[in-house]
């Protein structure tokens, strides 16, 4: 192709790698603008269930749409101290610890709630105290939160040790391997309490009740990338192929001398 006195002539090896790269960005680029769709649905799922009316574990229904939507759940009931969890590698402020999985006693069975973040001790067979206070075993607990289902991940292997002593250190959440570690039924998903940010959903929600026995809020809808995360990886790939394409111009094209 010329226009006026330059003349853009690429190989067809270079032109065939430049489209293959070029795409390869432009894909990655995409990608990310619909993870970062995704997290912004899951932050607006999040607050419209904050708005909306609690209902109770049993009537939760399908839990793989409630989770999706973070229902917002609640519920009375004691806490079994003798048997929590350990929820490993979730990091706070850039450091990895812990988060406190206990299994509250309710009507409809056990349900699992996130008790918040605690550091870990200076060894990895240093667990740290997470033993209930008096007050918080001699009565009734009311909890209100929004109900989700951590998964699996990519992590491979055995998600606690089975013959460990409580608390045990739990990779990811199996449901099944959970119900039979605590020995009778639990519903198959996880409450927050509480979110990381200045107002946990305890204080919007619980107004005048004391929960001692929560950790430091480290919990999110959207995990550890937020949707602003995905936008700024998603600006990076579109620069690298705006930027594969200037240089496939620019090394492509040369100067024609007139013909004197």
């Amino acid at each position: 192709m010329r226009i006026g006195n330059f003349e853009h002539k690429p190989g067809v090896l270079i032109t065939l790698l430049f489209v293959v790269f070029a795409a390869a960005l432009l894909a990655l680029g995409t990608w990310q603008m619909m993870r970062a769709a995704e997290k912004s649905s899951i932050l607006a799922s999040a607050e419209n269930a904050m708005a909306s009316e609690a209902v109770k574990p049993a009537e939760l229904g399908d839990l793989t749409v409630a989770a999706k939507e973070h229902t917002r759940v609640t519920f009375s009931g004691t806490y079994e101290p003798s048997q929590q969890f350990l929820w490993d590698n979730r990091v706070h402020k850039g450091q990895a610890g812990f988060e406190v999985i206990t299994p509250v006693r309710t009507d409809s069975g056990l349900v699992l709630v996130n008790r918040g973040w605690v550091a870990p001790g200076k060894t990895r067979e240093d667990l740290p105290n997470i033993a209930l206070s008096a007050d918080a075993l001699d009565s009734s607990v009311k909890i209100t939160g929004l109900f989700s289902r951590p998964s699996k991940g990519l992590v491979s292997g055995e998600p606690f040790d089975v013959n460990a002593a409580w608390p045990r250190v739990m990779q990811f959440f199996d449901y099944p391997a959970i119900e039979l570690a605590l020995g009778e039924a639990v519903l198959f998903g996880v409450v927050q309490p509480q979110q990381a940010g200045d107002r946990t959903q305890d204080e919007q929600f619980n107004a005048g009740q004391s929960h001692t026995e929560y950790y430091t809020a480290n919990w999110e809808p959207t995990a550890a990338i937020g949707p602003m995360r995905h936008y700024g990886y998603a600006f990076q790939w579109y620069a690298m192929a705006a930027a594969l394409t200037i240089l496939f111009i620019v090394y492509n094209t040369k100067r024609i001398e007139p013909v004197k």
